[in-house]
């Protein structure tokens, strides 16, 4: 089988380690003096390395383990675009803001590398930001891998400073939630669509959180988020489904805790939450318009799709599927099957389900959170409702991390596309465990 890994030779290798040691200057310079006002800034050179350390682990599996992936068709349909700029630029640069309905692939001979990923807008968006880096990091993909970790750490680690902004006391547990899940520094740093919309999500609630708690660089996060937004929407837009409801109430209920007066908090209260479910209305329809197979209207399909290539993919290629039972795509269908989608993206797979490396990393993950959770449950019994509802931040994380947990659950079956599609949902899980177990959120129970 034909795996179009991308040629490697010593001279990517020592490019790339060029491009690190720069990375290492840049964020040295900018946090050395950062660390004596902010000890924040003392995980930093720690998380990038992490990070760093995921993309090249990445890279070395793809090509040295499992020697195929989607990641070399981004690279190397990439590195033709990049090949167009080198000829003629003017051509590439109008490429770039041109939709791939609107292209006649045939003129171009890179075009012959996966004509489905160009025709497939996701997929475009990522051969395009792919060639920009690859242009940069002279056509080598060691190097464009760096860059791809790096630019995903900055969005990761500005989530990360915001969350220990408001709990400066939790900083070494947070880091943990943030850049030391294993399946995350896998997968979140390589050259795939996951690593752009960890990093878009990362700041989104950077922004966010600026904007609505700390009440600071409000311009630069209104741009910020229209700039994530819009970068989740053409990768996964169905991450936005999810998300910007859980936003709107988490800002909704940040708001209202601003309001002294209970009177003129009960009169508003009605008013703000019209707006925001509105609001979220209108972005999902328009959102989904643009959606294509992740329409709203079409997700029955998409999801019936979805099972019935993972399960091709299990049966042919003999990769860890798993499933859910017998599956009905009915709404009272996928209701039924919240516990068990929920039980896939957290705590599977089970030892016994274990086919390969990758699959043992998950396996490893469920057990902890297994027994985390249970632990947790044990330890605070019924308080345990009561301080999720009274801190704003852990509803919105856990009804986040839930819901797309069952999202991801129910259309992947593979274990190996969960491991990527949950990201979001795990790192949420986890930080939202990690804020219930605070010493300081034990206190209010009190």
């Amino acid at each position: 089988m034909e795996t179009n890994i991308p040629e490697i030779w010593a001279y990517d290798y020592i490019l790339a380690f060029l491009y690190i040691l720069i990375i290492y200057v840049i964020s040295h310079a900018y946090t050395i003096n950062k660390k004596r006002t902010d000890s924040t800034y003392k995980h930093f050179m720690l998380a990038l390395t992490v990070k760093l350390f995921g993309g090249i682990g990445f890279l070395l599996l793809s090509v040295y383990y499992w020697k195929g992936g989607d990641t070399f068709t981004y690279y190397n349909t990439a590195d033709g675009l990049t090949s167009l700029f080198l000829e003629d630029f003017i051509v590439a640069f109008k490429i770039l803001f041109t939709s791939s309905d609107n292209i006649i692939w045939e003129r171009y001979s890179f075009a012959d590398w996966h004509h489905n990923f160009l025709s497939d807008n996701a997929s475009f968006t990522v051969i395009k930001i792919t060639s920009i880096i690859n242009l940069l990091c002279f056509r080598s993909y060691v190097a464009t891998t760096v860059i791809y970790s790096s630019l995903s750490f900055l969005g990761v680690w500005n989530m990360y400073y915001v969350f220990c902004k408001k709990y400066p006391h939790l900083k070494k547990s947070l880091v943990l939630a943030f850049f030391f899940i294993p399946s995350v520094i896998l997968w979140g740093s390589g050259i795939l669509k996951d690593t752009i919309t960890i990093a878009a999500i990362g700041w989104l609630i950077y922004a966010f959180m600026n904007i609505v708690i700390f009440k600071r660089k409000r311009m630069l996060s209104l741009v910020l988020i229209i700039i994530a937004t819009m970068s989740i929407a053409l990768l996964k837009p169905y991450i936005l489904y999810v998300l910007y409801p859980c936003l709107f109430i988490w800002v909704q209920s940040n708001l209202k805790s601003l309001i002294t007066s209970n009177l003129l908090r009960y009169l508003t209260a009605p008013v703000v939450a019209i707006t925001l479910i509105a609001s979220s209305f209108f972005l999902s329809k328009k959102l989904s318009e643009n959606a294509g197979k992740y329409n709203i209207n079409k997700i029955e399909a998409t999801l019936e799709g979805f099972q019935s290539w993972h399960t091709l993919v299990n049966e042919t290629k003999n990769q860890s599927g798993y499933t859910l039972g017998d599956m009905d795509f009915s709404t009272t269908g996928l209701i039924l099957k919240i516990p068990a989608s929920i039980n896939v993206t957290f705590f599977r797979p089970y030892l016994w389900e274990v086919r390969n490396a990758s699959t043992l990393l998950g396996a490893f993950e469920a057990i902890v959170l297994t027994l985390y959770s249970l632990w947790l449950v044990l330890k605070f019994r019924l308080k345990l409702f009561r301080l999720i509802f009274r801190n704003k931040d852990i509803l919105f994380l856990l009804i986040f991390a839930l819901i797309f947990g069952v999202v991801v659950g129910i259309s992947s079956y593979n274990f190996g596309a969960l491991s990527r599609y949950k990201m979001p949902a795990q790192m949420f899980y986890v930080i939202a465990l990690i804020l219930i177990y605070d010493k300081q959120a034990k206190k209010e129970l009190v």
